[in-house]
């Protein structure tokens, strides 16, 4: 995927080289330097936070800023703080045991610095996905160059002013521009690139990675199935659905992609999500509080898999009839009635408000279509059952398990967030953050008798021996 260099080519080149010469020259910044800087990109952010939430407004076209606070503003705070309060902790070397053959000496593991961080950030969560990579990449000691999405042009602009204002060019480089730039971004020689987007855009920068062997963590989506129990409850269930479906448009890579449940919970299901549509967004999609799609194209791809869905005989429900089925840039919530998976909506990641309901008569039948399928980057059980939590934990491989709610775990400082295979690679977030951006480097430092020495040449003296009869027990 090579491209010829332009004019953005060189300037980007020039940019990383320049920060590579900067953490060449200052390889470990200390933890009062890495403090500071985490403290100023706080303050700065909290003082941005009214142009923050319009510049988000007009990108998305509509966006209530109530809903852009909670889903972008109040979780990166939270990891600031976080961060701020563990990064001693994080930074300090790791003591380690040592085989009786290399003493007397010490062990130790420090936390070094990588160098220079790539981040290539998505569109549908502007601010979160930016800023999230950049607080951990920032307390491992990096320098970082950002490669942000072309669809978010006010939010860029505002995110460049925060970052200048608290990092500068000594720690940082914002790149904007289209896949030709982000293409040639990703073949850099960084020595750690994460990425988050789809799964098919992640296999092109991972290729493009390996050229210069630069470590990734993939963040990427795919289809975070919902497993309604038999003992759940319904009520709560739908009013969690909702919440997480419906954030963003359901915008989100770990928004529930589609539904299981059992074949007789099926309609009263669907009668609970209904009453709690009518009470979120009374008008339907032209409710204020209801999320645009980010521009004509998504809103397009998700009408194709309705078209297609309908074209194959599948029940399309509108469960919101309050309003249009569309306007403005905005779709209603769709459940589609048991579609069948050759179908485009079953087959892609569907990153919007269509929601495939799909039926069970026994949970393992469930479950065993789930482990059948790339494995998701979250997985939700509703259940009043302990025996259903312990099964999902042991039986699905997953990013991520919630039980009886959606979405929450990415907003928590202290969790690792990270897929496995289809959904991702790597984690970040909280200490395993740190520790990915970090080369945990092994440090034995030894002294005095060497007792090493007693085992070399020739091997047919008594020493020997008796390490051959001993060496199990050592």
């Amino acid at each position: 995927m090579a491209v010829g260099l332009s004019y953005h080519d060189d300037e980007m080149r020039a940019a990383f080289t320049r920060l590579k010469d900067i953490a060449q020259r200052t390889p470990f910044p200390t933890a009062t330097e890495r403090l500071q800087c985490l403290k100023r990109l706080e303050m700065t952010l909290l003082r941005s936070e009214p142009a923050l939430l319009k510049a988000l407004q007009h990108d998305f076209g509509h966006r209530a800023p109530a809903e852009s606070r909670l889903l972008e503003l109040i979780p990166v705070l939270g990891e600031l703080k976080h961060a701020k309060r563990h990064l001693k902790k994080w930074m300090r070397p790791s003591k380690r045991r040592l085989h009786i053959s290399a003493l007397p000496a010490h062990a130790k593991v420090v936390y070094q610095p990588k160098g220079v961080v790539g981040v290539i950030s998505p569109w549908n969560y502007p601010v979160l996905l930016c800023l999230g990579p950049l607080i951990g990449a920032l307390a491992a000691g990096n320098r970082v160059m950002l490669k942000v999405s072309e669809f978010c042009p006010q939010t860029n602009r505002v995110l460049r002013e925060i970052l200048d204002r608290s990092l500068g060019e000594n720690w940082l480089e914002l790149v904007e521009g289209e896949a030709e730039i982000a293409n040639g971004f990703s073949q850099l020689p960084f020595d750690h690139l994460l990425f988050t987007g789809s799964t098919a855009v992640g296999r092109i920068v991972m290729r493009n990675a390996a050229e210069n062997l630069t470590p990734v963590t993939l963040e990427l989506g795919g289809k975070s199935p919902l497993l309604v129990a038999p003992s759940a409850d319904l009520s709560d269930t739908a009013k969690k659905l909702v919440f997480g479906k419906l954030l963003n448009a359901g915008q989100t890579c770990v928004a529930p992609d589609y539904v299981f449940c059992h074949r007789e919970q099926k309609q009263g299901l669907i009668e609970h999500i209904k009453d709690e549509l009518a009470q979120y967004y009374p008008e339907g999609v032209l409710s204020p509080d209801y999320t645009s799609l980010i521009n004509s194209r998504q809103l397009e791809r998700l009408q194709g898999y309705l078209n297609d869905a309908i074209a194959a005989g599948v029940d399309c429900e509108n469960l919101m009839p309050q309003g249009p089925a569309q306007s403005e840039g905005k779709l209603a919530l769709h459940v589609l009635h048991q579609p069948k998976d050759d179908l485009r909506v079953m087959q892609d990641e569907l990153f919007g408000p269509l929601l495939p309901i799909l039926l069970y008569d026994d949970m393992e039948e469930a479950l065993s279509y789930i482990r059948q399928r790339p494995r998701p980057l979250a997985l939700y059980l509703f259940t009043q059952q302990t025996q259903d939590q312990r099964l999902c934990e042991e039986s699905i491989t997953s990013g991520s398990l919630v039980i009886n709610h959606t979405l929450i775990q990415v907003a928590q400082a202290d969790l690792p967030f990270g897929g496995i295979g289809h959904s991702g690679m790597g984690a970040y977030h909280a200490e395993e953050g740190f520790k990915t951006f970090s080369h945990g480097k092994s440090v034995l430092h030894k002294r005095g008798f060497n007792m090493l020495a007693l085992l070399r040449p020739p091997y047919r003296r008594p020493i020997h021996r008796m390490v051959a009869k001993l060496w199990r027990f050592l």
